[in-house]
């Protein structure tokens, strides 16, 4: 049996629902949003274009397509932006939306147990 890799990030009180909490997980810089539904999303506080710090700011949504000539919004509270240059990630995948680039941001997967917020560190195995 192998040994777990997850770490608390604290007790669930300390993360406020639907806000970004920056906080240390096993010396990593990581931002956690804990929702009302009882999810937890755990991100690296660095964006994989240049490093910045991508968690300074609240998810916001952003720009979906639709037909030309109209504008629509979507994925309110999902979409993490580099306050740098603007790189837009899904805080649940790591992916740009809408983008075919490989580029993502790290997400750790992340739940609640008794009480505390764990973060699972291990890195992703290929294929996985």
């Amino acid at each position: 049996m192998s040994e777990t890799s997850e770490v608390s990030a604290g007790p669930t009180d300390q993360f406020p629902i639907d806000e970004l909490r920056l906080t240390t997980v096993g010396g990593r810089e990581v931002s956690i949003l804990r929702r009302g539904d009882g999810t937890v999303h755990a991100v690296r506080n660095w964006c994989p274009h240049k490093g910045a710090p991508i968690c300074k700011v609240q998810p916001t949504g952003t720009a979906i397509p639709g037909p030309p000539g109209t504008l629509a919004w979507g994925h309110e509270g999902e979409i993490l932006r580099c306050p740098w240059h603007g790189y837009e990630f899904d805080i649940t995948t790591g992916a740009r939306p809408y983008c075919d680039s490989t580029m993502r941001l790290r997400v750790y997967p992340a739940r609640i147990s008794d009480g505390e917020i764990l973060v699972d560190l291990a890195p992703r195995r290929s294929g996985s």
